[in-house]
């Protein structure tokens, strides 16, 4: 596994992202790992905020999704961000989507349309992106406590092999980063027994849970190596100066963006 720490972030006109350069190496793709920082949106969604679910304004959220377009050379209009639930549901997008709904609730999205940019936004959750060198197909994962529970990482995993005869072993996946082992505790009566070996009891019914390790199981179940998988293994709570962090922050803050998209050059 390709562990990419801090010293790993680079920064595109003027805004700083995580990469994984496996996936960079290819022509035909575009991803980003954004942070907090570089954007419009005053405090406590300073500054790159692009949830409008959280209290942030119209004005500065549509500045910073422009700033990025603009930095990264894509259409704006051309990045699909969901409604994100915390369920299992797949959006598959077959085309571009000319006037996309203003409510897409969904938690991942698969294509293999070009021009398309997947984006997921997250502020402790596992945000998480797959291509398939082969097929020329992408998709893009909200995996939080929910969802991981509900296996929507194994589950987009079969659908594109459902969909498009993707094989495990063609597979690059990045994981963004996330709020770590260290600081995530949730309550015994949502813990998942399978979860133990990702776990440690700390007393009074609470539990420390590796959130992304889970979904790194998930994905080995469905055959994927070790060797294909990179994590960007920074913990959101304990980097909150980078990232946007729920859990640290304890009240209104904004969401960062991950994204992935098919160029024109294929």
């Amino acid at each position: 596994m390709n562990i990419i720490n801090r010293s790993a972030l680079k920064t595109k006109h003027s805004l700083p992202y995580f990469d994984s350069p496996e996936i960079t190496r290819l022509k035909w793709t575009q991803h980003g790992f954004l942070t907090r920082k570089g954007g419009m949106s005053l405090p406590p969604y300073d500054e790159l905020n692009l949830s409008d679910e959280n209290g942030d304004q119209v004005e500065p959220i549509s500045q910073n999704k422009n700033l990025i377009a603009t930095s990264f050379r894509f259409d704006p209009n051309r990045l699909i961000l969901l409604h994100q639930i915390h369920q299992d549901r797949i959006l598959f997008l077959k085309e571009p989507l000319s006037h996309p709904p203003s409510s897409l609730e969904y938690d991942a999205l698969i294509t293999n349309a070009p021009n398309i940019y997947l984006g997921i936004l997250t502020a402790d959750c596992v945000p998480i992106v797959v291509v398939d060198q082969r097929k020329k197909v992408i998709a893009a994962i909200h995996a939080g406590r929910q969802g991981t529970a509900l296996y929507i990482t194994s589950k987009v995993l079969k659908k594109m092999k459902g969909e498009f005869g993707c094989s495990p072993k063609d597979l690059l996946i990045t994981l963004g980063p996330s709020i770590g082992f260290c600081c995530y505790e949730i309550d015994e009566k949502v813990f998942l027994r399978e979860w133990e070996p990702f776990s440690i009891l700390v007393g009074d019914g609470k539990m420390m849970v590796d959130l992304a390790r889970i979904n790194i199981s998930q994905m080995e179940r469905e055959g994927v190596k070790e060797e294909q998988i990179s994590w960007i293994d920074l913990c959101t709570s304990c980097h909150h100066d980078l990232f946007f962090s729920q859990r640290k922050e304890r009240g209104k803050t904004g969401r960062q963006l991950s994204f992935i998209g098919i160029t024109g050059l294929r």
